[in-house]
């Protein structure tokens, strides 16, 4: 196979998925008071949700196989970040700087946390009548010499997203889901 045939090939393989249209049922603000009494605020945005077949095609497939399908899911993604700080932390706003740049400026690493308000669940309804919950859990926090153009100092935050996906109840049993 030559260098663009596999271009090619790759190319049908990331492009062969469908979208799937979803309703926001909860996207809420988790809330952290950080160990230098700032307010770090995170929302997890789910932005697309791609499958690899529909749910049609998956039933099909199953009741000519008369086994288990697995169905293939893929999430696109973004977490926001807030933060409200007490006055005595701010500083002069930072010129445009780069990324390794702000990830030079670390001067605190892994600041201690509370949780304020709960880790909450996130709640999508997909069109297809699969349900999804999502869980952003915040992970480490670092606080750079860096500023924002408030003056609030940027920090670094780390976090992981946990994922359950629910299926209509007439479909349990005959698919299982992927990512």
């Amino acid at each position: 196979m030559t260098a663009q045939e596999d271009i090619l090939n790759s190319e049908k393989k990331t492009s062969d998925f469908k979208y799937v249209s979803f309703v926001v049922k909860k996207e809420p603000w988790n809330r952290y008071k950080l160990e230098d009494k700032s307010i770090l605020k995170t929302k997890f945005i789910l932005i697309n949700v791609t499958m690899a077949k529909t749910l049609d095609e998956v039933l099909k497939e199953r009741e000519k196989n008369k086994k288990l399908v697995e169905i293939g899911m893929g999430i696109q993604s973004r977490n926001v970040v807030g933060v409200e700080v007490p006055n005595e932390l701010r500083g002069k706003p930072t010129p445009e700087y780069t990324q390794e740049e702000l990830r030079s400026s670390i001067v605190e690493e892994d600041l201690d946390f509370e949780i304020l308000n709960g880790e909450y669940w996130n709640e999508y309804q997909l069109e297809n009548g699969i349900r999804l919950k999502v869980k952003n859990t915040l992970m480490n926090v670092a606080k750079t010499s860096k500023f924002d153009d408030t003056g609030a100092p940027i920090y670094l935050v780390d976090g992981v997203a946990t994922i359950k996906a629910s299926l209509p109840k007439s479909m349990r049993g005959k698919i299982m889901i992927k990512r």
